[in-house]
């Protein structure tokens, strides 16, 4: 950075105004947009109207991601329409490339370029052309956001971060480049939602005046007070209320003097939607299904029906996930299991966790969206197939579980204790991927202790005198440590093992147990069935993992399902993340080394082969070992696999904090490509 002294002096300071919009948190979803459409998008329209006919420098310029102008115009009516409009096309109003604050990770490819065609269909209709976007919140975002705006024409990507979050350690402003030469330019604002930045070699810099969390828009005091700011802030500049479009035409005159990043970010706040497995697992097989019939052509994706489908699925990877618990709830003693089933009686509780349902209907509205098409026929059956069912042992017979098991395509095994493999050797090549200390397939249940919160909070957390009021109850459990919170870890125990050999191949049914002190204390679910299915066509394994009697529990805990293969080179490992390859090794300092969310799931390559596991349901994924609370910028120990994240309640905030349901996981392995007989299996399973 030059010396201040010999910086290029700032001519013009763009004063962006701005609200942060949590879908939820403040109140519930609904209420908050309703808030939106009837008193703060009006009270920002008449704002700066005032201002603007009043003449004088101090204009007010209200900029929101593309989503809430999409919406508001397509429920206003009449005056209230026109007034947008008018807006619109005064200059009033102006909207950034991204529809709202997203997990990106969440996505897929498809979905995140739908997200993008609102602000696109806006430009087109007002004549507006579009180049930045903004996220805010969520300290990180995967690389492969990074063509996809750069396909949509996005230029300048600002990204604030959460004031307590470990920011990732990248320049303030720099290209981010992906492995195709896609690139964008991305500023960081460190600790807070934005503020002022000044860019070494520009006239010109950028001021946020941010209001918080659905707050609204600000009064023409605090406008004419944000003026006065950022005139003594940045002495004899001119201050004018701007967009992020013109400052970013600025800055891509000075482009070429940006330091250039390749690496991977990631979202340190990505276990959140480990929170609730049928939410996720739900999205994604309407993403599926959404992928599909686009490719077949059995949609036409500028109807009404599928705008209005993709935009309910949309709000599910929108990074507010509920109420705050601070407000909401501010219970920090009803954790251990008498008392925390006598809480969920009360209004409080169920009110609270009221606001998760309200975000799983998302899904139901999409579905709804289709009603009066052919698709929504497949829409339902595929988010039927996701019911946990007991499996069919009819046709089964009683199996060893000592035995080794001869199929087309393999030699498998399982361990007699827990019932993972551990033998797994591909036949054709005599290449060995599973043995004792390599199982795949490994179901743990993991709980949290205070000391875990602490490690975590001391290594995560910045600026801890300035936000500990609001960042404890977010980050932490307060309270849990009174209430018998342990750290612990605990595998299941196979009870019987079944096996079919028919005309189709092999079919093994395992089932377990859990310990019993889990289940009781805790929300250990009591027992776990894993099946495995070998076709007799292709090298290929099908997985589908169950549990049933898991117990709503509000102390930290997770399930884990561990793929530990034997490998050759650990540097083998890559993930799809948002449609691109990223090694679990190029992840910059203080991005998210220890879990990411998966698209179709992992795969390794050495010299000897090649192994594949797909993940339909489960998008979270920790390389090297499973780990939660632990921040760090160690490599992941990658020699022992890829560990999917099944569920977790650690966070607070907003998140589902307890989870209470069965649920059904499913995986796909295959040695070299992917198996072709995938299609078959979804529809069966």
């Amino acid at each position: 950075m030059p010396h201040p002294a010999t910086a290029t002096p700032i001519r013009r300071v763009h004063l962006i105004f701005k609200t942060h919009l949590d879908v939820g948190f403040t109140d519930f979803a609904r209420n908050v947009v309703a808030r939106y459409f009837d008193v703060y998008i009006p009270a920002a329209l008449a704002l700066a109207r005032e201002l603007r006919e009043a003449g004088a420098a101090e204009r007010f310029v209200w900029t929101t991601g593309s989503w809430l102008i999409y919406e508001y115009l397509e429920q206003a009516r009449g005056e209230a329409r026109a007034r947008m409009e008018e807006a619109i096309l005064a200059g009033d109003i102006a909207w950034h490339g991204l529809p709202f604050t997203m997990h990106s990770e969440l996505l897929d490819p498809g979905l995140f370029r739908f997200g993008l065609t609102l602000a696109q269909e806006l430009d087109q209709r007002f004549g507006r052309h579009t180049i930045a976007a903004k996220m805010t919140d969520v300290p990180g975002h995967t690389r492969g956001i990074v063509p996809l705006l750069a396909e949509a024409g996005i230029r300048f990507l600002h990204l604030g971060v959460n004031a307590a979050s470990r920011p990732p350690a990248v320049p303030d402003v720099f290209r981010w480049r992906d492995p195709s030469g896609a690139e964008v330019i991305v500023m960081v604002h460190k600790g807070a939602y934005g503020g002022l930045k000044r860019i070494p070699g520009l006239g010109e810099a950028i001021l946020f005046a941010h209001t918080n969390d659905n707050a609204g828009p600000q009064s023409a005091t605090e406008v004419r007070a944000a003026f006065r700011q950022a005139r003594r802030r940045v002495p004899g500049a001119e201050v004018v209320a701007s967009t992020m479009d013109a400052f970013a035409a600025r800055l891509l005159t000075i482009k070429g003097q940006l330091p250039v990043l390749e690496g991977e970010i990631g979202d340190t706040w990505i276990h959140g939607v480990g929170s609730d497995p049928r939410k996720v697992a739900q999205l994604r097989a309407l993403l599926r299904l959404r992928q599909r019939w686009l490719a077949e052509g059995r949609v036409d994706p500028e109807s009404a029906a599928f705008k209005a489908f993709s935009r309910a699925l949309l709000l599910v990877p929108e990074h507010t996930w509920g109420q705050d618990i601070k407000l909401h709830l501010s219970d920090f003693t009803c954790y251990d299991k008498e008392r925390f089933r006598a809480a969920c009686q009360t209004p409080r509780f169920q009110s609270f966790a009221s606001s998760w349902e309200e975000q799983r209907a998302y899904i139901r509205s999409a579905v709804d969206s289709l009603s009066a098409t052919p698709l929504a026929r497949d829409a339902e059956i595929a988010l039927q197939a996701l019911e946990p069912t007991h499996p069919d042992l009819s046709g089964l017979a009683p199996a060893d579980p000592a035995a080794v098991f001869e199929t087309d395509h393999w030699l498998l095994g399982f361990d007699p204790q827990t019932g993972a493999l551990n033998r797994l050797q591909d036949r054709a090549s005599g290449r060995l991927w599973a043995s004792p200390g390599h199982e795949l397939a490994l179901l743990r249940y993991q709980t949290f202790s205070q000391a875990d919160y602490d490690r975590f909070y001391e290594r995560y957390i910045v600026h801890k005198r300035r936000v500990g009021a609001w960042a404890v109850p977010d980050f932490t459990k307060p309270g849990i440590d009174a209430c018998g919170a342990v750290h612990g870890e605990w595998l299941p125990r196979l009870t019987h093992l079944y096996h079919h050999h028919g005309a189709a191949g092999h079919r093994f049914v395992a089932l377990m147990r859990m310990p019993e002190g889990p289940v009781g204390l805790y929300g250990c679910p009591a027992e776990v069935t894993l099946e495995v299915e070998l076709p007799r066509g292709e090298p290929a394994l099908f997985l589908t993992l169950q549990w049933f009697g898991k117990q709503a529990c509000r102390l930290p805990e997770a399930l884990w399902l561990s793929f530990s293969p034997r490998v050759h080179n650990a540097g083998g490992w890559q993930m799809d993340k948002l449609g691109q390859a990223v090694s679990p090794l190029e992840v910059v300092r203080d991005g998210n080394r220890r879990l990411h969310a998966v698209g179709s799931g992992v795969s390794h390559r050495d010299a000897q082969g090649s192994l594949a596991i797909e993940t339909l349901d489960a998008p979270l994924v920790a390389p090297g070992w499973p780990s939660l609370l632990t921040h760090t910028n160690r490599q992941p120990p990658l020699r022992r696999g890829m560990h999917f994240l099944l569920f977790n309640n650690v966070w607070g905030t907003n998140f589902r904090m307890w989870y209470g349901e069965d649920a059904r996981f499913r995986f796909l392995l295959s040695a070299g490509s992917q198996a072709a007989g995938l299609p078959e299996w979804l529809q069966r399973s």
